[in-house]
């Protein structure tokens, strides 16, 4: 199922901002969110996922990527039950920084929730649905 970065998108009917940087889609009815996670950075397993520490205070919202993030994740929490959909990334390099894509395809089976959201520090704690 590994394809390019618009095929995942296409998989949840989302459409993200911008293809090159977007780390997340809403469906055009609102009805889905899906947003892309590294693999490798899940905790327990597949359980949880939380927002990475090495951002500086208020720098993620230079980002447009991370913006239209926090801002799905603030649609999903509010329309959504909290419910996201995933798209699994690979890392070329898990050391780099920053990382690029070796590979991403969407996890049909897997299902976040939004747990925590702090809209003004830009950090969030999804836990997986079973």
């Amino acid at each position: 199922m590994a394809g390019n970065h618009s095929q995942a998108f296409e998989f949840f009917r989302v459409k993200p901002k911008n293809i090159r940087w977007s780390w997340s889609g809403r469906s055009v009815d609102g009805s889905t969110v899906a947003v892309r996670l590294w693999q490798d950075r899940f905790e327990n397993g597949t359980k949880i996922y939380r927002s990475w520490s090495s951002d500086k205070p208020g720098e993620w919202k230079s980002r447009p990527g991370f913006v239209e993030l926090i801002e799905n994740l603030v649609h999903a929490r509010d329309h959504l039950n909290g419910i996201v959909s995933v798209i699994i990334l690979i890392a070329k390099d898990k050391k780099a920084a920053p990382r690029s894509i070796d590979r991403s395809f969407p996890h049909p089976d897997l299902k976040m929730r939004v747990v925590e959201l702090d809209e003004n520090e830009g950090t969030f704690v999804l836990e997986r649905i079973d």
